[in-house]
C-alpha cells in the first residue's frame, strides 16, 4: 500500500511489501528512486512492469543478504541494476528535451 502523498502509477505498488515487515534499506532506495522518477514525469504506465520488478529484485538482495547467500545477494543486485538501468533516466530526457529545443530553433530560422 502506498503511502498519501506517496507518487503513484498504476501497477506499481510503491509500499511496504505484502507480509513481510518493515520494507529493508534497499527497497526503501528503490522506492525513493521509484517515486523521484514519477515526481519529474519519467515513468509512464509502460514502466510500472519494470519498476514492480525493481522492487522484486531489492527484496530478492535483502532475502539473499539475510539467508547468508552471498551468491544469489549478488545475482538479485546484479538483476537490480539492470533493471534500474533500463528505467527512463532525468539526463536521457534532459538531453532529448535540448535536442527537441535545437530542432525547434532550426527549423524556425529556416523557412525552406
Amino acid at each position: 500500500m502506498t503511502e498519501p502523498d506517496q507518487p503513484t502509477l498504476d501497477g506499481l505498488e510503491l509500499g511496504e511489501p505484502a507480509g513481510r515487515g518493515e520494507p529493508t534499506s534497499i527497497r526503501r532506495a528503490v522506492t525513493a528512486t521509484l517515486a523521484s522518477l514519477i515526481d519529474d514525469g519519467l515513468l509512464l504506465p509502460r514502466h510500472a512492469a519494470l519498476g514492480q520488478l525493481a522492487l522484486e529484485m531489492a527484496d530478492a538482495v535483502a532475502a539473499g543478504t539475510r539467508s547468508g547467500k552471498a551468491s544469489a545477494a549478488a545475482m538479485a543486485a546484479r538483476e537490480l541494476r539492470e533493471t534500474l538501468l533500463a528505467l527512463p533516466s532525468p539526463e536521457a530526457a534532459e538531453a532529448g528535451e535540448a535536442f527537441a529545443q535545437w530542432v525547434e530553433s532550426t527549423l524556425a530560422k529556416d523557412p525552406s
